[in-house]
C-alpha cells in the first residue's frame, strides 16, 4: 500500500456483538416511549368512569319502598274481592186507590207485605219486625215471616193484588199476592209469588198490624218452584206459587183442577189464592174453608179487568160466575152477585167477595 493510504480498521467478534445489543437496546426502547404515548393519547381520549356517588337519605328510602309499594299493589289486585254490583232499586208503592173495598184497610196490609219483602242485604230482620209489629210482637212476626227472611241476601217486594179475606168484628184478614225477587250483586237468585194472610184489627186510630198469618209457604230451592211451573204451567191462568206448590204436593182436588182447566178455555183469568195463605177457617168462624181441603180457589182477575172494576150486570166477570154456579161440580160460588137470590147459600154476595169469586168444588166420590 503505498503512503497516505487508509487502512481499514477490522472488528472483532466481540464488538460486533455489542454493538448489535445497543442498537436493538436503542430501538427496544424507542418502541417502549412510542407505545406509552399512543396509551397516554387514548387515555386523554376516553372520558374517565364517575366516580360512585354516596348515596342521600332519600335514594335509600325510595329504594328501600319502592319495591315493597309494586308487591302490595299486585296483592291487592289480585287476592282482594271486587265489591257485588249494586241490587236493582226497590219496587215503587203499591198504592189502593179509592175505588177499592176498605182501601185503608187493604193499604195497611200492602205496606205491610211490602216491609216484610223489602230489605238489603246488610239490614237486620229484627229492627224490621220491631218496625212493624212493636217490640212486643217482633219474635212472633220473625217466626211466622221466617220463609220471608234471607239472611245475607237482599229481597225486593212487588204487590201484585190485595184481595180481602175476611172482615168482621173490628178485625180483618186481608190476603195480598206479593211477589218477592232474592240474590245478591245485580239480578235476583230467583223470585217467588207469594199470597200473605196479613190481619189486621181496629185500633184507636183505625187499622193497626195484628198477625202475619201465613207468609204463603215456604219454597226449599229453586227445584221446587221448576217442578211446580212444569205441572201448573198453563199460561191462561195467574196464580201464585203457593198455589202451584198446592198442586205439586197433591193437596188441590182433582176435581178442582179439571174445573180450573175447563175456564182456561174460556177465558184466561187470576188466582189470588188455593191452600197456602188462606185462612184455616171461614174467616171468623169455626168451620174449616174449603180452601184449606184444596177445594176452593179465589179468581181476582177475570180476562184483563179486576173483578172489583167489573161488577156491572152485563160483564164478563158476572158471565163467569154465572158460567160456574151452572156446573154440577160447584158447591159455592161467592161473588158480587147472589145469583139464586136469598133463599140458598150455594151462590152469595156481601162486602168480602165485592172483589173476587170465590169457587168451591164438590169432594171427589
Amino acid at each position: 500500500m503505498g503512503p497516505g493510504t487508509a487502512v481499514p480498521r477490522r472488528s472483532t467478534p466481540g464488538l460486533q456483538f455489542q454493538s448489535r445489543i445497543l442498537r436493538l437496546l436503542r430501538l427496544g426502547l424507542v418502541l417502549v416511549v412510542g407505545l406509552l404515548a399512543v396509551a397516554m393519547t387514548d387515555t386523554a381520549r376516553s372520558p374517565a368512569p364517575p366516580a360512585p356517588a354516596a348515596a342521600s337519605t332519600s335514594t335509600v328510602a325510595a329504594a328501600t319502598t319502592a319495591a315493597p309499594a309494586t308487591s302490595l299493589a299486585a296483592s291487592a289486585s289480585t287476592t282482594s274481592a271486587p265489591e257485588d254490583p249494586s241490587p236493582p232499586p226497590l219496587a215503587a208503592r203499591y198504592v189502593v186507590p179509592d175505588t177499592e173495598i176498605e182501601p185503608e184497610m187493604k193499604q195497611l196490609a200492602v205496606d205491610v207485605a211490602y216491609a216484610l219483602t223489602s230489605y238489603e242485604q246488610s239490614d237486620d230482620p229484627a229492627e224490621r219486625f220491631s218496625d212493624i209489629a212493636g217490640t212486643a210482637g217482633a219474635d212472633v212476626l220473625a217466626a211466622a215471616g221466617e220463609p220471608l227472611t234471607h239472611a245475607g241476601q237482599w229481597s225486593r217486594g212487588d204487590v201484585v193484588y190485595p184481595q180481602m179475606g175476611g172482615l168482621k168484628d173490628g178485625k180483618a184478614s186481608v190476603m195480598v199476592v206479593t211477589r218477592q225477587s232474592v240474590g245478591r250483586g245485580a239480578e235476583p237468585a230467583y223470585s217467588v209469588v207469594r199470597t200473605l194472610d196479613i190481619r189486621l184489627v181496629t185500633g184507636e186510630s183505625g187499622w193497626e198490624f195484628d198477625e202475619l198469618a201465613s207468609a204463603g209457604g215456604r219454597f226449599g230451592d229453586v227445584e221446587d218452584l221448576a217442578l211446580a211451573h212444569a205441572v201448573a204451567s198453563d199460561p191462561r191462568i195467574e196464580m201464585p206459587d203457593s198455589a202451584r206448590l198446592d198442586i205439586v204436593a197433591g193437596e188441590v182436588s182433582p176435581v178442582l183442577l179439571g174445573l180450573m182447566a175447563d175456564l182456561a178455555e174460556v177465558t184466561p183469568y187470576g188466582v189470588t189464592v188455593m191452600m197456602t195463605g188462606h185462612p184455616y177457617h171461614v174467616f171468623g168462624t169455626d168451620r174449616v174453608s174449603h180452601h184449606t181441603i184444596g177445594r176452593a180457589i179465589d179468581i181476582y182477575r177475570v180476562g184483563d179487568d179486576l173483578v172489583v172494576d167489573d161488577r156491572d150486570d152485563g160483564s164478563a166477570a158476572r158471565a163467569i160466575a154465572e158460567w160456574l154456579y151452572a156446573r154440577s161440580d160447584v158447591v159455592q160460588v161467592g161473588s158480587p152477585w147472589d145469583l139464586d137470590g136469598d133463599g140458598d147459600d150455594r151462590s152469595f154476595a156481601d162486602l168480602v167477595h165485592q172483589d173476587h169469586i170465590h169457587v168451591a168444588v164438590v169432594g171427589e166420590s
